[in-house]
């Protein structure tokens, strides 16, 4: 086995449609143990006994399972992100309410799904240089949600204005899924954080 881990596993964009299926089959696999049994209990066997997929064949694919930890928790924020952003809205709202509205869904979900809440603490604390590009490829997606939610606003401020929101949302979640603040206290915090950004602002430019 050490061959095999230390062999790098294929790039997504060289798999073949069997590949790429069973690629999917593993992420949502984990995704299904995580919800119901947390991060800490899941084992290699788990998922490999669940989803069908050979050990051997598994790490052609990720080169540990903290990588496929990190790809499935990305592909569960890509699609939570993605869900949020076709939902139907007014874009003449201002992008204080747009943002507001979806970091309230974002909270929402992982209220709903606290094993991904630990789960994003697990990955984006990894030094694993697999796991950090994949953490880099789910903050591009989730940045070009800011990015389309802070059209109106002036393009210089808008990489801080993401950056602070994002580090006051990693943290709300964090808190909440220990059980140190509540779904609604937290909700109450990051909106207050995006009034002072954006509606504060501009009340001064104005």
């Amino acid at each position: 086995m050490a061959d095999v881990d230390a062999q790098a596993p294929l790039a997504v964009e060289m798999m073949t449609s069997r590949q790429l299926a069973r690629r999917a089959r593993l992420i949502e696999t984990v995704i299904a143990l995580v919800a119901e049994s947390g991060t800490a209990s899941i084992q290699m066997r788990d998922v490999t006994d669940r989803s069908g997929v050979a050990l051997g064949t598994v790490y052609r694919y990720f080169r540990s399972k903290d990588h496929l930890l990190a790809a499935a928790f990305i592909e569960w924020q890509g699609k939570l992100t993605r869900r949020i952003m076709s939902s139907k809205r007014d874009e003449d709202e201002d992008s204080l309410l747009l943002v507001q509205d979806f970091l309230r869904r974002v909270l929402r979900a992982f209220d709903r799904a606290p094993g991904m809440a630990v789960l994003m603490m697990h990955v984006t604390a990894l030094p694993d240089p697999d796991v950090q590009q994949l953490i880099d490829q789910g903050s591009s997606g989730f940045y070009s949600a800011f990015d389309h939610l802070l059209a109106a606003e002036p393009r210089d401020d808008v990489s801080y204005i993401r950056l602070a929101i994002g580090c006051v949302l990693v943290d709300a979640v964090s808190r909440m899924s220990s059980g140190r603040a509540t779904f609604q206290e937290v909700r109450t915090q990051v909106d207050g954080v995006a009034d002072i950004l954006l509606r504060t602002r501009g009340r001064r430019a104005a």
